[in-house]
């Protein structure tokens, strides 16, 4: 039976630590009654949870009370676990605890590393930079093997100290949040003591089942509690328990019975003290007996819905939180996918207005609530291919490991590829049957054979409404046409469609949004069985969705996705722009998938949340890229050869907008507009009439404007000017690159690169006017010249640096090189990584002005030996003239650079000034 805490207490009274959840009602998950993400928590929490009981086989073996063994594992698990808890000891000192009091006595607690370099705790042990500053902490503080087995320890257990560095990273959430530290470590400590990984999960601890904590309670050398440990309640926040703990033991590790980290400890109460708060607490344990005390643990999923409001709100610990969330894996069933993204904030839904018609605001924990309860300003929608699965559906297991898969993504609509309706029916009584989740299906071709693969839209009813509408019969008779037959040539290979593109319409069911859109699930053959025929789909889906918007009035929005096996080429995606769409793509034939959104008049979309494998998108404020080890990631070999992909429509109220005139994309592919009109003609419909546009115009595409780059008769500095939102996209799209390959420590492109560098780098004709097609003095093709070595910046699907290129490929790969420069290590020199760690630099990490003369330099050459005649290069001088904003000529003249003194340096100097100055235009934009 769990005890009383004994002993002193070498810490500030747990008492003072408050209970975070309401404890007024002990079912599972009570706070969330009615929740739309999850029809059923308590029976999503048994099959997440199931313990299968082996079945007895007879003897003299008998089960005393109520049955709770655990696998043999758990225990080098635990052991591995428990390297890494320490015993956090600060000192007294001229800094104040987490009451405000002055530090005039020590106190410990507990902590363990979640990561290399992360080590969390509770905010009420290390409250403060200065209070973690001067906490030491210690690693295998226990009693030895041979002092267990042999009796008492005769000495102090020796211990592993290591001190913090809160100046580098300290997230903290106070007594009235969740009451959580993250500090930075020195990477020894995990590297001599390992790391508990920390997931997302809600579903991860049931009711009754033990948990397992290991701490240094009263600051004694590590313990762990193991009897009696039993969870009293949980809800969305927390977890209620009656393990042993005393003073010293905050900030320990909360254990499930299968030996995952799902909680943090941070506070105790007696029970009898505890049922004044919270009556409907007995103290009864599974064996009939009764314990004294309570505890309470803040859950890891909890945990990283604060860390992802913060990332959102753009606060002053925005970056370092958002390199904590790096440490977290795993999805939340609770939110789905995407979790809090777009959901942030306590100005949004019903709760947050009752919060202010009682003039209080939120609680972090009635923020969390609020979150899961957020499905009606957004809905998730995804796109698989799922072949393997309708050929084996019906094989032990299969049907159970897709609907688990669908279950925990919980998204709110799923466009399923290569599917038969008897595959689809059998998964949608599946998640019924074991999840108690309801969803519906209907299919783009309801009457084709069992054995005929197809397309199928599955969608949560309590969410939206909808099913598969027809399209009109023109534009029916068009996406039906063989190209073999109504074509006048060969140069399409198979049917346009292989499987009919059949068109859904879906409402949200919502109190206070009246939202619709349309829904084309799609797929196509693979790349190598012809682009041609691909870049004919993507011409015949942009005209079919004109025709819908101007002749049928759909003005809706329009979202086309599914997989193709393939990332569509960059010319493939022009009759898709030029149609106003905002293009995302996948990079590799695992991730195969593309997806379009289109809304040209009007909208009620604020963001669009992405898949990780998901990338190019080219809006900056619409698309942000999720972490990539959200669960995603572990489906693709067990489940599928191709990944899923996602995205978030977070809605707000937006204001109709008119949709401007388009224009044809230079460099169209004429075989395929020649196509594209004789399947027209064969099919009997009407060309599109496009007007082309004047210089400047723009069009409107979902969530902002873009233009087609303005080559012709412009000097530099009107063509940065001129193009200053495609810039600006361009931009946003590189670094959004950035961001998924370097992760929340990328060196972000900036305005004021990409000006100085147009400016300094652009090829011009003798009359100073801008020449796309101009050859730089090292055979480079283009109007910015790209290294011979480009492939090892962005990769091998870069252009050719010494062959003619398109005006947007040749813009669009040098952004990618800018980017790689600034974050990509190519050696050390000087102490010092090249070329990142000279961005991060002190007088140039926070000016964007000195950053981009930087890598102007960089580019220039600066920085290769080759340029001096020494063969060194005084990377030092250099930083310490570019902080210092030393004009070129005086910086370059005392490093010994080769063309010193040359007119050469006065004229980059200008181009970088003027570059400078123009890069309000590219911010404005």
């Amino acid at each position: 039976m769990a005890r009383s805490p004994k002993g002193s207490t070498p810490t500030k009274a747990s008492s003072d630590v408050s209970f975070i959840a309401d404890w007024n009602d002990l079912r599972a998950f009570s706070d969330l009654d009615g929740i739309a993400k999850v029809d059923d928590p308590d029976r999503m929490l048994e099959q997440w949870r199931s313990d299968p009981i082996p079945p007895g086989l007879g003897g003299v073996e008998a089960t005393v009370g109520r049955l709770e063994t655990a696998e043999a594992s758990i225990l080098p698990l635990l052991a591995r676990h428990s390297r890494a808890v320490c015993r956090v000891s600060v000192p007294s000192g001229p800094y104040t605890d987490f009451i405000g009091e002055r530090a005039d006595a020590p106190w410990v607690g507990t902590g363990f590393l979640v990561s290399p370099n992360l080590l969390l705790t509770n905010h009420h042990v290390l409250n403060s930079v200065e209070v973690a500053e001067a906490a030491t902490v210690e690693f295998n503080y226990q009693i030895t093997e041979p002092d267990l087995l042999d009796g008492p320890p005769d000495s102090v257990p020796a211990a592993t100290v290591f001190r913090l560095n809160p100046r580098r990273l300290f997230v903290t959430s106070p007594m009235t949040g969740f009451d959580y530290s993250f500090v930075w470590i020195e990477p020894a400590a995990a590297q001599a003591f390992g790391a508990i990984r920390m997931t997302r999960g809600s579903f991860t601890v049931r009711q009754t089942e033990p948990t397992y904590i290991i701490h240094h309670p009263n600051g004694a050398p590590k313990q762990v509690s193991l009897d009696d440990t039993e969870v009293l309640s949980l809800n969305s926040s927390a977890v209620l328990y009656a393990a042993d703990t005393a003073g010293g033991s905050s900030g320990a590790p909360v254990f499930c019975k299968r030996g995952r980290l799902v909680a943090l400890h941070h506070a105790w109460r007696r029970t009898r003290a505890a049922q004044a708060l919270f009556p409907t607490l007995t103290g009864r344990l599974n064996d009939g007996g009764h314990t004294d005390v309570v505890n309470e643990g803040i859950k890891l999923s909890a945990i990283a819905i604060d860390l992802e409001g913060r990332v959102a709100m753009g606060g002053e610990d925005a970056s370092a939180a958002a390199s904590v969330l790096s440490a977290f894996s795993g999805s939340d069933t609770l939110t789905g996918l995407f979790g809090s993204l777009g959901r942030h904030g306590a100005e949004r839904g019903r709760d947050a207005e009752r919060g202010a018609e009682r003039g209080a605001e939120l609680s972090p924990y009635e923020k969390v609530v609020q979150i899961y309860r957020g499905s009606e300003m957004d809905i998730d929608i995804g796109a698989w291919n799922i072949e393997w699965f309708n050929r084996n559906y019906k094989e032990p297991g299969k049907l159970d490991r897709v609907a688990k898969i669908i279950t925990d993504l919980n998204l709110d609509i799923w466009a399923l590829v290569e599917v038969s309706r008897e595959a689809v029916d059998a998964l949608v009584e599946t998640l019924q049957k074991r999840f108690k989740q309801q969803y519906r299906a209907d299919y783009s071709e309801p009457d084709a054979g069992s054995g005929k693969q197809a397309t199928a839209v599955l969608w949560r009813p309590n969410v939206v409404e909808g099913g598969a509408v027809p399209w009109p019969d023109e534009i029916d008779e068009l996406l039906r046409k063989s190209s073999r037959e109504d074509l006048p040539f060969e140069a399409v290979h198979g049917k346009i469609f292989n499987r009919y593109p059949g068109l859904f319409r879906f409402r949200l069911k919502s109190e206070t949004k009246a939202f619709d859109f349309y829904l084309v699930p799609l797929h196509l053959k693979a790349r190598g069985e012809g682009s041609l025929r691909r870049r004919l789909a993507s011409r015949v889906l942009s005209y079919a969705v004109e025709r819908m918007i101007d002749t049928h009035g759909r003005d809706q929005d329009w979202i086309l996705l599914g997989d193709v096996n393939a990332t569509l080429a960059s010319q493939d995606f022009e009759p898709l722009i030029e149609g106003g769409f905002t293009p995302l793509s996948a990079s590799d034939e695992a991730n195969g998938a593309f997806t379009y959104l289109k809304s040209p008049y009007k909208s009620l979309i604020d963001n669009i949340f992405v898949s990780a494998n998901l990338s190019d998108s080219v809006d900056p404020d619409q698309f942000f890229v999720v972490a990539t080890d959200r669960a995603v990631s572990r489906f693709v070999q067990d489940v599928s050869d191709h990944r899923p992909i996602a995205m978030r429509l977070s809605l707000a109220d937006l204001p109709d907008a008119p949709a401007e005139g388009t224009g044809a994309a230079p460099g169209a592919d004429r075989d395929a507009d020649a196509a594209f009109r004789a399947l027209l003609a064969a099919a009997g419909a009407a060309a599109p009439q496009r007007a082309t546009p004047a210089a400047g115009a723009l069009t409107t595409v979902s969530g902002g404007t873009r233009s087609a780059w303005l080559a012709g008769e412009r000097t530099k500095s009107a063509f940065l000017r001129d193009n200053g939102l495609r810039f600006a996209q361009e931009i946003a799209a590189t670094n959004a690159a950035l961001r998924a390959q370097y992760g929340a420590d990328a060196i972000m492109l900036t305005a004021e690169d990409v000006a100085a560098i147009v400016m300094a780098e652009a090829g011009v004709t003798s009359a100073g006017l801008i020449d796309p097609t101009f050859v730089h003095s090292n055979g480079e093709h283009g109007l910015l010249p790209l290294p011979d070595n480009i492939d090892f910046w962005v990769g091998t699907g870069a252009p050719a640096y010494d062959a003619p290129m398109a005006l947007g490929d040749n813009l669009q790969t040098y952004l990618a090189y800018l980017g790689a420069l600034k974050n990509k290590p190519v050696k050390t020199s000087a102490g010092r990584v090249l070329y990142t760690d000279l961005f991060r630099a002190t007088g140039i990490a926070d000016r964007p002005d000195r950053g981009a003369k930087l890598l102007a330099g960089v580019v220039h050459g600066y920085f290769w030996s080759g340029n001096y005649a020494d063969r060194r290069v005084p990377i030092e001088a250099l930083l310490s003239g570019f902080a210092a904003d030393t004009p070129l000529g005086p910086l370059m003249q005392a490093t010994g650079y080769v063309h010193a003194g040359k007119p050469l340096l006065e004229g980059r100097q200008r181009n970088l000034e003027d570059g400078l100055a123009l890069a309000a235009a590219l911010r404005a934009a």
